[in-house]
């Protein structure tokens, strides 16, 4: 298995490490632990794996691997320092910090890492931070950093910060402050800064809505019932404000039911109270508390505590009929509610006295423990003959308490509390077919007037009718006479309802009667499912009776091509088409119908008849023919179908020749000598109109198709050596050029990391091209992008040498190529890097010879792996050196590049 994963590439193996991740690790943890720091592996842990296995591979790692994993991949570090035991993560973070510039962006504070430390550990990198902010004049990150430190240390900063001027800086400012208490852990502290909240009365509210956010994010338990009196004063003042805004009003809600979340077991009853009066004062109902999952939160048992403690309210909000809070507790506790007769008993008296929407959410819940389900029903119905509108209670009814279904059945609307007046109703039929012949009648009777009612809306009258359709043993004989009702609408939706009936098959006739009408665009797809049903004995002479030309629309005629190909078996179904093929006077889209429908179909001789003809044809059948797909046929009748795209290609249509070229690239697995055809085409210069097709065809193939890159570099080396008329024409100028300046782009846009295969074709066409000194433009391009830069230091260092060799006089191109070359480095995220240390040998060999070519891809080079590792202390020597370059260009790049910004 780590022999496979380890040919994967960089984006798949990820994934392939997420199923077995555990066992590989229990195996053998240092193979699994060479394969995360891979590169191009560890930039995509954080989605392949999850929590718990991003714990045990940073388990399983030495120390050494560790600190190269959190080198490889800075981003992550926090995320690794979360993985690890807190007792870890300062001498990790010390360990790949260690040498590390500050980089360009020292005005940035990473809060992520901040929050990973140790609390021990956090106040000196803050402090750091705090300091590198202020002397590059990052006030913003000044005050962020500041936040981090101990509270008492940062107090004072932040407190003057929130009587700044202005007002965005204020509320930054507040965010701070009340983050910062909250991660000191420390209560009193927390009702400090409550006192300092005071102050918010007269402030905007923006400044007010951004202290409240952060103060929501405070975890609850560091409230206590003595700060009871500070957070009522203000949540009063945040709700009275001239300009409370609903973002503040929204925060507020959030604190306040996360109050009553965590107090709610605690016997803060001060708390809780106000929690309680805090939903009810911003939204006049405490029903709109939201106390997500308690039932994962709480330990078994405890939400009877939780209910104690909401008793009171809940009683209160009864008196007046208001069960929002009881609603919101029943979702909150989920399944453990069953055990609850209290709460039961008030989703009982919602059911009866709650508001209707209330009552429609407490019979949900109620009703949601499947012991006494049905006996809770009837008691329902008992009291609420039209609680069986409800969805839960008609399918209790319909499939189990069917002895409850005669007060429905008469058609009269049981209107009541959950049936209000005008409110439509039709009687439901699913799970008929456990009902009694009687029962079933009396429903047919019912859904029948509801079709026949025209004073219903017509999206009442068309869902009755499929109602109708799936009474057991009367639903056909029931819709079939709306079929040809006057009203179009109708008479659509029986034609539609007709395949869903239990004789599906008993209607394809009448459904395929309708092909040539004004039905056939419902009546062809509801015949579609009715022809699924139907015998292939029975179906093949209904199909083969609607293929001529005269029995249907030709919309219809092609449906029935593709339902023969589909449902019919193979022998049947290929005469069928091949007879459809071959009708006189039959329209060019049904033949494109049976070639394409056709294509799985190709095993039977007169199919090939078809295509073959096919392709000789109309340029709608060619077309069809171009459609077809390797995977579709017989893998020995590959070859031969790739004859046909081949033959395509060579057609005198333009645009059609365009189409077969990009059909060809699937087929050439099974025939590579095709992609001889798109050399034709890419080096015909007396052809304009299909040259960029079969280029980019011919580029595709030979990136994916084995075998095919010596076609592109046979178009490569023709085009290379071809003409030269037509320079700088009014109509034309070097066509030959043109193209290959389009082959050679449209390569090096298809590169990526570690694709060797790719590398190989790209070194392959730089080479050819490297022949014609007019040419070498495009030829260095596709060099520079086929370097394995982690590769070991000697071959690429010869590689890198070579490459320089071929901008002997021409400096303007160097620094074209160089510049290439660092942007892969930056550009893949380390997935190209490879050793660090290995590169910096092949830099610092580079920039030793005076050549400057050499020393522009040092140059280049060295930025990108300054940038890529924070500019450690060997990457800035190398940098002081190339400022000593004796080429100009050379030193112009390196001094262009900061280490650190002032």
């Amino acid at each position: 298995m780590l022999d496979l994963l380890e040919q994967f590439g960089p984006k798949r193996l990820p994934t392939a490490l997420h199923g077995p991740f555990g066992r590989l690790v229990a195996a053998d943890p240092a193979r699994v632990a060479r394969l995360a720091i891979r590169p191009d592996v560890c930039t995509h842990l954080h989605r392949a794996l999850s929590g718990t296995q991003l714990r045990r591979l940073v388990r399983a790692l030495p120390d050494a691997l560790l600190v190269e994993l959190g080198r490889s991949a800075p981003d992550q570090l926090a995320a690794l320092l979360c993985a690890l035991p807190p007792g870890r993560r300062a001498a990790l973070h010390e360990a790949v910090t260690d040498g590390r510039g500050e980089g360009a962006s020292g005005t940035t504070v990473d809060t992520g890492l901040l929050a990973a430390l140790p609390r021990n550990r956090v106040a000196p990198v803050a402090r750091r931070l705090a300091e590198r902010a202020r002397d590059r004049g990052g006030d913003a990150a000044v005050l962020l950093a500041t936040s981090y430190l101990p509270f008492e240390e940062g107090r004072g900063p932040l407190l003057a910060a929130t009587r700044g001027p202005v007002a965005d800086d204020r509320a930054t400012a507040w965010s701070l402050l009340v983050g910062s208490a909250g991660r000191s852990g420390d209560p009193a502290v927390v009702a400090a800064v409550l006192e300092e909240l005071l102050r918010l009365r007269n402030e905007q509210d923006p400044v007010r809505s951004a202290a409240l956010t952060a103060l929501a994010g405070v975890k609850p338990a560091l409230f206590t019932d003595a700060v009871e009196p500070l957070l009522d004063r203000v949540a009063a003042d945040a709700v009275e404000a001239r300009d409370s805004s609903p973002a503040t009003r929204s925060a507020l809600g959030r604190l306040a039911v996360g109050v009553l979340r965590e107090h709610a077991v605690t016997g803060q009853r001060d708390l809780l109270n106000w929690a309680l009066r805090t939903l009810v004062r911003i939204t006049g109902s405490s029903g709109s508390a939201d106390f997500g999952r308690l039932d994962r939160t709480l330990r078994r048992g405890q939400e009877h505590t939780v209910f104690e403690a909401l008793r009171p309210w809940l009683e209160a909000g009864a008196e007046r009929s208001d069960y929002g809070l009881a609603l919101a507790l029943a979702r909150a506790v989920g399944r453990r509610a069953d055990a609850m007769p209290g709460l039961q008993e008030l989703l009982w008296q919602a059911v009866n006295y709650g508001e209707p929407s209330a009552a429609r959410s407490a019979v949900t819940l109620w009703l949601r423990a499947p012991a006494g389900r049905d006996e809770r029903v009837e008691r329902l119905l008992a009291r609420h003959p039209s609680a069986v509108a409800l969805p839960e209670v008609r399918r209790v009814v319909t499939h189990r308490r069917t002895d409850l279904l005669e007060a429905c059945l008469d058609g009269t609307p049981p209107r009541g509390r959950f049936l209000a007046p005008g409110a439509p109703w039709t009687v439901e039929v699913a799970g008929a077919e456990r009902w009694t012949p009687g029962r079933q009648r009396a429903a047919q009777g019912a859904v029948e007037r509801t079709v026949a009612d025209e004073k219903l809306p017509l999206h009442l009258r068309t869902a009755a009718l499929g109602r109708l359709a799936r009474i057991p043993g009367r639903g056909a004989d029931a819709v079939r006479p709306w079929t040809s009702d006057e009203d179009v609408v109708i008479a659509e939706a029986a034609l539609a309802a007709l395949p869903h009936t239990d004789r599906p098959a008993d209607a394809l006739p009448d459904l395929l009667a309708h092909a040539g009408d004004d039905r056939a665009r419902v009546a062809m797809y509801a015949a579609g499912r009715a022809a699924a049903h139907t015998r292939p004995s029975r179906l093949a002479p209904l199909l083969a009776a609607r293929t001529a030309p005269g029995t249907g629309k030709v919309t219809s005629r092609k449906e029935v091509v593709r339902l023969a190909a589909e449902l019919l078996p193979r022998a049947e179904a290929a005469a069928l088409l091949a007879d459809a093929y071959g009708q006189p006077d039959q329209h060019v889209d049904v033949r494109a119908a049976c070639v394409t429908a056709g294509t799985p179909l190709l095993g039977d001789v007169r199919m090939w008849e078809v295509a073959e003809h096919a392709a000789g044809g109309e340029r709608a059948l060619r077309v069809a023919v171009l459609r077809a797909h390797p995977t579709e046929l017989d893998p020995a009748l590959r070859p031969r179908y790739a004859r046909l795209i081949q033959d395509l290609c060579r057609t005198g249509d333009d645009t059609l020749a365009a189409l077969a070229h990009t059909a060809l690239v699937p087929w050439l697995p099974w025939a590579p000598h095709a992609a001889a055809a798109l050399v034709e085409a890419v080096t015909d210069l007396d052809r304009r109109g299909r040259w960029r097709s079969a280029a980019d065809a011919l580029v595709n193939a030979s990136l994916t198709v084995p075998d095919t890159n010596r076609a592109l570099i046979r178009a490569l080396s023709l085009l290379a050596t071809g003409e030269t008329a037509d320079d700088a024409g009014a109509e034309r100028d070097r066509p030959a050029r043109r193209r290959i300046g389009h082959l050679a782009r449209t390569l090096s846009l298809r590169t990526g990391p570690n694709n060797r295969q790719v590398a190989a074709v790209l070194a392959e066409a730089g080479r050819t091209l490297a022949t014609q000194r007019d040419l070498m433009p495009d030829a260095v391009a596709l060099l520079a992008r086929s370097l394995d830069l982690a590769a070991d230091p000697d071959p690429l260092h010869t590689g890198l040498v070579e490459l320089a060799a071929l901008h002997a006089g021409r400096p303007a191109l160097a620094a074209r190529t160089a510049a290439t070359v660092g942007r892969r480095v930056v550009g893949y995220r380390g997935a190209e890097i490879g050793d660090p240390d290995a590169l910096l040998l092949v830099v610092a060999r580079l920039a030793a010879t005076g050549d400057p070519a050499e020393g522009l891809l040092a140059a280049e080079l060295t930025v990108a792996c300054g940038l890529r590792t924070g500019w450690t202390g060997p990457w800035r020597t190398q940098l002081r050196m190339l400022r000593q370059h004796p080429c100009d260009d050379v030193r112009d790049v390196a001094y262009a590049e900061a280490t650190a910004e002032e």
